[in-house]
């Protein structure tokens, strides 16, 4: 809005007398506006300011990657494997592999805690015959992928968690009677907070209605292989 200047013309000369024109006018505050629009103004400040305040409780979480582990490269090795499976016996070289059977796909998997209706992308590196990567949820939140590439190549499948979810789990695995695969490197990256080394048994337990609080849990190092 384009602001009013003043007039360069004489000002106007009233004829009332100084007492009228000393006395406030009838709902209009002394030198301000009128007692009804002081009022709603206040009133806006109050609900502009409550806003504010609301906006900043509601700021969203960072997107960390909830994985643990996820380049097989320390422990605690927090991935839950079945007996298929190997690591790469490479000196600074890590990655898992596995070895499908006619009964048995060759699978690791570990849980993650997460928000409720919140995206999700997790991410693999693998190669070889028939290697999946995925996620679960109690609540259907089922996403996968997979490759047979005989070189290193990248996964990556989207997944949204339900109203009430706090729970997901990663998982990869190979196919029955097929070939060996291996997976270098797994990632869930979300909004949530930082894992513990430890694992998701420390970390804090979101509910529907919001992410709670950290609470403090006791030191874990991780130690790294050569």
């Amino acid at each position: 809005m384009r602001a009013l200047t003043p007039s360069r013309s004489a000002p106007f000369r009233s004829t009332r007398s100084r007492a009228a024109r000393s006395r406030p006018a009838r709902g209009r505050r002394p030198g301000g506006l009128p007692v009804g629009l002081t009022v709603a103004a206040l009133s806006a400040a109050a609900v502009s300011t409550a806003g504010l305040a609301a906006s900043a409780t509601a700021e969203p979480l960072p997107r960390v990657n909830l994985i643990v582990n996820g380049n097989f490269d320390s422990y605690p090795w927090i991935w839950a494997c079945d007996g298929h499976v190997g690591t790469s016996g490479i000196p600074h070289v890590h990655y898992m592999t596995g070895f499908p059977t006619a009964d048995n796909t060759a699978g690791c998997s570990q849980r993650v805690r997460v928000l409720p209706n919140s995206a999700y992308t997790l991410s693999a590196t693998v190669r070889g015959p028939f290697a999946f990567a995925g996620v679960s949820g109690a609540k259907g939140e089922n996403a996968s992928t997979w490759s047979s590439e005989s070189d290193w190549n990248n996964l990556s499948v989207n997944v949204t968690t339900g109203p009430d979810t706090t729970e997901l789990t990663v998982y990869f695995h190979g196919w029955y009677e097929q070939a060996a695969f291996d997976v270098r490197s797994v990632s869930f990256i979300g909004p949530g907070y930082e894992p513990s080394p430890c694992g998701e048994t420390s970390a804090p337990s979101p509910t529907a209605s919001g992410p709670q609080s950290p609470t403090p849990s006791p030191s874990c190092q991780r130690t790294y292989i050569p």
